[in-house]
Parts: structure tokens; C-alpha cells; sequence
């Protein structure tokens, strides 16, 4: 039988410690990586679902527009629906300064955009403003 003394095992415990600290930084920082992987693909979803509501907004301002040019007295509200958003309009204004105020909407974002014409015959000139 062999007997071994435990007395200067020191070392062995000091060892023991370092490895228990050197994992816990090493999880400590996997678990703040995956962390900041989970924020960043909700961060990269709100990003697009705010450019689809942007976009929404842009097909109703040229589908206003062109009614607008079809019908250059046309003084409106209501509601168009595109690509599973909606956005609600108002056209005011006389010949040719028009203003069309658009709030489009899809999974609760909501973007206004006001066009402003300042010219209808032979082109349209508008300014568009994004506001929230």
C-alpha cells in the first residue's frame, strides 16, 4: 500500500482556483455573446419592419400623386391598403400647392410623410417630409 501526504498539496488547490475563475469569464463572455447576437436580430427585425412601413408610405404618396394628377381639384380622406399595411391620407390644398398628409401603419410603426406640391402641369413637383 502506498501512502501519500496530503500536507503540500497547496499548489493543487491554487490551480484548482484559477481554472474555476478562467471558466466562469470564459461563460460569463458566451453568454454575453449570445446575448448580444439575440438583441442585434431584434434590432435587424425593427430595422425592417420600419423600412416596410417607409416603403408603404412611399407606394401610397405616388398612388396619391397620380390621382392628384388625374384630378388636379381632388380634395379627399381615406385609407389604402398595400403589402399588409395600411396608411390613412388626407389630400387639402388648391391648384397647384396640394398637401397630402399619409400615416402609414403595419405591426403597430407607424411613419407620416407630408407631400407638398408646387407644381402639377407638365410635371409634379413635390417635397416630401418624413416626421414621426
Amino acid at each position: 500500500m502506498k501512502i501519500i501526504n496530503y500536507k503540500n498539496n497547496k499548489e493543487g488547490f491554487a490551480l484548482l482556483y484559477v481554472m474555476l475563475v478562467l471558466a466562469s469569464i470564459i461563460v460569463g463572455l458566451a453568454l454575453s455573446a449570445n446575448q448580444s447576437a439575440f438583441f442585434s436580430a431584434n434590432r435587424l427585425k425593427s430595422y425592417s419592419n420600419s423600412a416596410e412601413v417607409r416603403m408603404i408610405a412611399g407606394y401610397c404618396g405616388e398612388n396619391l400623386l397620380m390621382q392628384i394628377r388625374d384630378n388636379p381639384a381632388l380634395v379627399t380622406t381615406g385609407t389604402l391598403s398595400y403589402a399588409g399595411g395600411s396608411c390613412t391620407y388626407s389630400i387639402s390644398g388648391t391648384v397647384p400647392v396640394k398637401v397630402i398628409t399619409i400615416i402609414a401603419s403595419k405591426n403597430n410603426i407607424y411613419k407620416k410623410l407630408t407631400i407638398t406640391t408646387s407644381q402639377i402641369y407638365s410635371t409634379i413637383e413635390a417635397t416630401w417630409v418624413e416626421t414621426n
